[in-house]
């Protein structure tokens, strides 16, 4: 008698409710209650494959491979006209997929820069001089990278970015490579490689990189607040211009921030209001959205490889985002967690953030707590560069109950085992570009 009240709970759980009660009754559902169910279950089971959600928080599912075959054999069986068996698999099914396991990797203590709110370390607004820094804490560059999202005037949404690599060397490492997409086919992504190693010329008040290629020609300009992308070839022109306000530096710049094992990171990121002008074909389009200026550096001598170390331990998100209320960005890797918000005019720590999933690889939410009051920020994904794993987007949301307007966010999300954890139908394949 135990175990069939056991099962009839289990039943009323997961929603499958027998037609009657008896020591012979039978899980049944009706056709449009085992469909949603199935469509219930396939999103938990997407969500586990891309490790759409804090892994560290939650842990893992070692049976979603099993739960997968059950929720294929569901389909099967519904087709079929098999309400019985398609309820018994997808009890089976849901059971499996609520049963974490803790991540299995070394355990490791992180930097912990969220743990006193109040105590700001030495962020602070960066000058010309940090811009021009090949190292901070002893750690080496490992790229300039800026990125564009906005809304055109003709109602369609475009990306842009750039990026120029150390890669932790000390010297520059080809290729340079801008980029951009449009939401009318955001599955195409136009790529530029220049093989060409990029001029610098350093003034007083700014930098600028240069290079030219086969007919294509990039500039990117950085000062102090400011950040300017133009781009041309025989038929597309792109300038973007973005005005920042505040720095998020790494650990509050107080030393580098231990990542992940052996593995030093240290450097600052900016998020501001841009605008961009695109040409393409002769057809002129002026957008409006975010962009994001990232200062990356770790690597080098002091380190192991960064990307094997990311590989091995995943849970990267990445997630830079500006309102109008509201801006700033989320940093979590393995274990690590940090932040920075610009609210008002004001730099504020949260002392923790929450990562939810909503629909693997498209949206999630994350719920930041501040001593201002909470935040809360609802992102969705447009489009994506599977072998980067960077995806843009737009986002809305509440600070303190006050609805955010004119969203728009970027985010890079690096799963355990990188393009070879279990991608879903469709997602990412063959091999992960070096960015």
């Amino acid at each position: 008698m135990k175990k069939f009240n056991y099962f009839l709970i289990l039943l009323l759980f997961t929603g499958i409710i027998p037609v009657q009660i008896s020591c012979t009754t039978q899980p049944k559902m009706t056709k449009e209650q085992a469909a949603a169910k199935i469509t219930e279950l396939q999103a938990k089971l997407d969500i586990s494959k891309t490790q759409w959600y804090d892994i560290y928080a939650k842990g893992i599912l070692l049976k979603a491979k099993e739960a997968d075959t059950l929720i294929t054999g569901a389909k099967t069986a519904l087709d079929a006209g098999d309400l019985k068996k398609t309820a018994e698999m997808l009890i089976r099914a849901d059971t499996l997929l609520k049963q974490y396991t803790p991540v299995n990797v070394p355990d490791y203590a992180a930097s912990t820069p969220l743990k006193d709110p109040k105590d700001q370390g030495k962020i602070h607004k960066a000058t010309i001089e940090d811009l021009k820094l090949m190292e901070v804490h002893g750690v080496p560059r490992w790229n300039y990278w800026y990125n564009f999202v906005g809304k055109g005037d003709d109602g369609n949404l475009y990306m842009a970015y750039v990026y120029i690599n150390h890669h932790g060397t000390g010297k520059l490492v080809p290729p340079t490579v801008f980029a951009y997409s449009c939401s009318t086919d955001p599955l195409k992504i136009i790529k530029v490689k220049f093989n060409t190693l990029p001029k610098l010329k350093a003034e007083k008040k700014k930098i600028i990189w240069t290079v030219e290629e086969n007919g294509q020609s990039l500039v990117y300009t950085l000062a102090e607040g400011k950040i300017e992308l133009k781009y041309k070839d025989k038929n597309v022109e792109i300038e973007s211009e973005m005005a920042n306000g505040y720095s998020f530096w790494y650990n509050k710049n107080v030393d580098y921030a231990l990542i992940l094992p052996n593995s030093p990171n240290t450097g600052f990121e900016e998020t501001g209001k841009a605008e961009a002008e695109i040409i393409i074909n002769g057809k002129k389009v002026k957008a409006s959205g975010f962009g994001e200026q990232e200062n990356l550096f770790c690597g080098g001598a002091k380190g192991a490889d960064y990307r094997t170390a990311l590989l091995k331990y995943g849970n990267e998100w990445w997630v830079p985002f500006t309102t109008d209320q509201a801006e700033g960005i989320f940093v979590m890797t393995g274990k690590y967690k940090d932040a920075g918000l610009f609210i008002n005019g004001k730099y504020i720590l949260p002392s923790d953030f929450e990562v939810t999933p909503i629909e693997a690889n498209k949206s999630f939410t994350i719920k930041a707590t501040t001593p201002d009051g909470v935040l809360e920020v609802n992102f969705s994904m447009w489009g994506w560069d599977p072998p980067l794993y960077e995806h843009w987007g737009t986002c809305s949301g509440t600070y303190k109950g006050q609805q955010l307007t004119n969203g728009y966010c970027w985010l890079e999300h690096i799963p355990q085992g990188g393009v070879n954890a279990s991608p879903p139908v469709g997602g990412r394949k063959g091999t992960a570009e070096k960015k």
